[in-house]
């Protein structure tokens, strides 16, 4: 085997990495975003063009070794929600015989506990609240900006311009994050030609604000992460129905910040863990296996417990 190469993408950015045979690394590269559902050319571009950088890397960190085949594991926002066409035409622009693409919640999953079960918190631009318990894969949520993603970066920083339009016209409460809000954005106005145009990465960067006005003590900052720290927590109870003991690890820009105030504001038995490693590490422990999941098509999951089959994926 010539080169491991693993890929994490998600709707802010995409990271990959090349491994050796014997292990050895080459240095994390950074992208753009990679989403196949809500820009499927763009993605496909910029999967192609980290590769290829993965590739250089490998062969400058020692061009004997990197002389072989090629395995790739794709961890990919929206794969899940991607038509069978779209996978296809992902595999063919791609020169290389072994590549499977994947949901990023597998990658995170298999980056965090391996082959032990466990829950995770995946929380970024988007959410999902994830299982994986017997080998089997549960994901909650992670069904977009538009109609879910609660908690996440997008809808945290969304949120916040919602709230603060509410306060502007009277009908909702005033705050330091409204104040701050407007002191960005300066009107109205232009509150809503920013939302006009953005995408949900846009929204995230929004996400700080609210952050740093809860700790600020303000009343509208503290409803925004109580009601989307709430519903994450309603996924967590609901993963570990007849397993009460599953660990759970954050994952994500906002991941570990959100588990560590549900755990202060509703732990209860929660048992929270640091997850053994990234998405990317996942997704080069998947890489190392023997039979390389997912080639062929997404990787299946199951849904919430009683729920029937649905496939791997999420926008992070």
């Amino acid at each position: 085997m010539g080169v491991l190469i693993g890929l994490d993408g998600g709707g802010s950015g995409c990271r990959a990495q090349a491994m050796l045979a014997d292990g050895r690394r080459a240095e994390v590269l950074h992208g753009g975003p990679a989403n196949l559902i809500s820009d499927p050319e763009g993605t496909m571009r910029e999967i192609a063009a980290m590769l290829a950088r993965c590739t250089d890397a490998a062969k400058a960190l020692d061009a004997v070794a990197a002389d072989g085949p090629v395995r790739v594991v794709l961890g990919l926002a929206g794969a899940a929600e991607a038509e069978a066409p779209v996978i296809d035409r992902l595999r063919a622009a791609l020169p290389f015989g072994q590549v499977a693409v994947l949901g990023d919640v597998e990658i995170a999953l298999r980056g965090a506990f391996g082959d032990d079960d466990g829950i995770v918190l995946a929380v970024g631009t988007g959410s999902v609240v994830a299982s994986l318990r017997g080998g089997r894969v549960c994901r909650l949520g992670g069904h977009g900006f538009v109609l879910g993603d609660e908690g996440s970066g997008a809808w945290i920083g969304r949120e916040a311009l919602r709230r603060t339009l509410h306060a502007c016209d009277g009908l909702g409460p005033q705050g330091a994050l409204v104040d701050r809000v407007l002191a960005r954005f300066g009107t109205p106005g232009a509150m809503i030609a920013f939302a006009a145009q953005s995408r949900p990465a846009g929204f995230a960067a929004l996400a700080p604000l609210v952050l740093k006005a809860e700790g600020a003590g303000c009343p509208v900052a503290t409803a925004i992460l109580d009601e989307g720290c709430g519903w994450l927590t309603r996924a967590i109870a609901r993963l570990q129905t007849r397993a009460p003991d599953l660990p759970v690890a954050g994952l994500g820009g906002l991941g570990p910040v959100l588990l560590a105030r549900i755990l202060r504001r509703h732990g209860g038995r929660m048992r929270a863990v640091a997850p053994r490693g990234t998405a990317l590490d996942g997704a080069l422990w998947l890489a190392r296996q023997p039979s390389l999941a997912g080639e062929d098509n997404a990787s299946g999951v199951a849904g919430a417990p009683g729920s029937s089959q649905a496939q791997a994926g999420q926008r992070r």
